[in-house]
């Protein structure tokens, strides 16, 4: 038979384990500039809206027109009439950069590359840099409601909400219920004598210099409890609980959670995930035309958390909207050319998307040339140049890290971030 109390299970999750000693209110709201990382799982096909394909005669969506809203050039494709809507509505906020060079097919690489622009292990990607290096400790430093994530120096800076409520069912002690073991739950002075033991332990540890794996475990424990202590509070206080709508996760829920955490001062990112329309996955490699169906929902959903981010804010913090930048992603493009199936295989050029704070909107940067290969551009400006930097991930990060007050050459030495994208 196993014996666990809610206390000894919360300090055994290393995402929890975070160095917040003595935490005690958030920090003000309007201390930090904070970022939500849309990830589209699969890899979408950035000429259903991003890149027209058209002037390089390559195969378009069918029925596809090249528009423009705002000077924002864009595909417009019959079934998203979503994405016109929402450049009509936040265009002048947003920034969409093409041509990003990947250099892999395979997902879980790009994912690794794109997040963090290598794909070797050992780096942290870019929210989880930004949540490290916030300017003073924060409760929940880097969300992950969903998606990927990649980490080494820094993970004690995640915590992760989980796809079924798992950190809400942990901290309000109904994963107890939901086991299939049998659990006793000590009475609540044993366990907190056991608590007053842990503290006492690490502390002595500390005191007297104490080194090694029992000393790590013992300040592990101790900041365990502080800090599952401190999230238990949040729980209590706000919904971490992600929601679904039929066979989808809903993205506007989901930042909604994120936005909370950012008005409260716990965290500076956050992660959510769109799976496309009844999360299909925007892996299309036979029905290349359910593309259509997935922006349509994300700029749907976009819309709908700008809308949210908008009207949020006070007297004493200011607008929420004038401190949160949004960036939507995915691991990789599509290729051009039509396959067998009627769908399109994995490609490794792809865009991405910057709205709100600290955003030059209004503008596409970068582009594709005739064999949908990228286009370099002048880094200080945004424009194309025959001469400037073909765009990488590395780039990017440079450009979140530089949006964020921090030096990329901190964390990504040779990559310089694009100024034209910000204001």
């Amino acid at each position: 038979m196993t014996t666990l109390s809610r206390r000894h299970l919360l300090s055994l999750m290393p995402s929890l384990a975070l160095p917040l000693r003595g935490y005690g209110k958030p920090r003000p709201a309007a201390a930090e500039h904070c970022f939500l990382f849309v990830f589209c799982n699969g890899g979408w096909d950035p000429s259903y809206v991003f890149t027209p394909y058209q002037p390089l005669g390559l195969e378009p969506p069918t029925g596809s027109a090249v528009a423009e809203v705002g000077g924002i050039r864009f595909v417009d494709t019959p079934g998203q009439p979503a994405v016109r809507t929402f450049l009509e509505g936040w265009g002048a906020q947003t920034c969409i950069v093409n041509g990003i060079e990947v250099r892999s097919i395979t997902h879980e690489r790009c994912r690794r590359i794109i997040m963090t622009g290598t794909s070797e292990s050992g780096r942290d990607d870019w929210p989880t840099l930004l949540a490290a290096s916030a300017r003073s400790e924060l409760l929940c430093p880097h969300l992950v409601i969903g998606g990927p994530s990649f980490s080494s120096l820094y993970t004690r800076k995640i915590v992760r909400i989980g796809p079924a409520g798992q950190l809400v069912n942990l901290l309000t002690g109904d994963a107890f219920t939901m086991s299939d073991r049998t659990i006793l739950q000590p009475d609540p002075g044993v366990e907190a004598l056991g608590d007053a033991f842990v503290r006492s332990r690490a502390a002595a540890l500390a005191e007297n210099g104490g080194r090694g794996r029992e000393a790590a475990l013992a300040e592990m424990y101790g900041v365990a409890l502080d800090d599952g202590a401190g999230l238990a509070a949040v729980a209590g206080d706000l919904n971490l609980s992600a929601e679904e709508q039929g066979c989808t996760n809903d993205l506007a829920s989901e930042a909604a959670v994120a936005f909370d955490c950012f008005e409260r001062g716990f965290s500076r990112c956050a992660i959510i995930q769109s799976g496309g329309w009844c999360s299909s996955g925007w892996d299309t490699h036979q029905n290349g035309a359910q593309q259509a169906e997935h922006f349509q929902l994300l700029f749907k959903e976009l819309a709908e958390l700008m809308t949210d981010l908008d009207g949020r804010g006070s007297a004493t913090s200011g607008a929420l909207a004038d401190r949160v930048t949004v960036v939507v992603f995915s691991e990789m493009g599509r290729h051009p050319v039509l396959n067998s199936w009627g769908g399109k295989d994995h490609w490794t050029y792809t865009s991405a998307m910057l709205l709100g704070a600290g955003v030059a909107g209004g503008q596409v940067i970068g582009g594709l040339d005739s064999q949908a290969t990228g286009l370099a551009i002048d880094l200080a400006s945004g424009d194309l140049s025959e001469g400037g930097t073909d765009l990488l991930p590395g780039h990017l990060g440079a450009t979140l890290l530089a949006l964020g007050d921090h030096d990329p050459g901190d964390f990504l030495p040779g990559y310089d971030p694009i100024l034209g994208a910000l204001r």
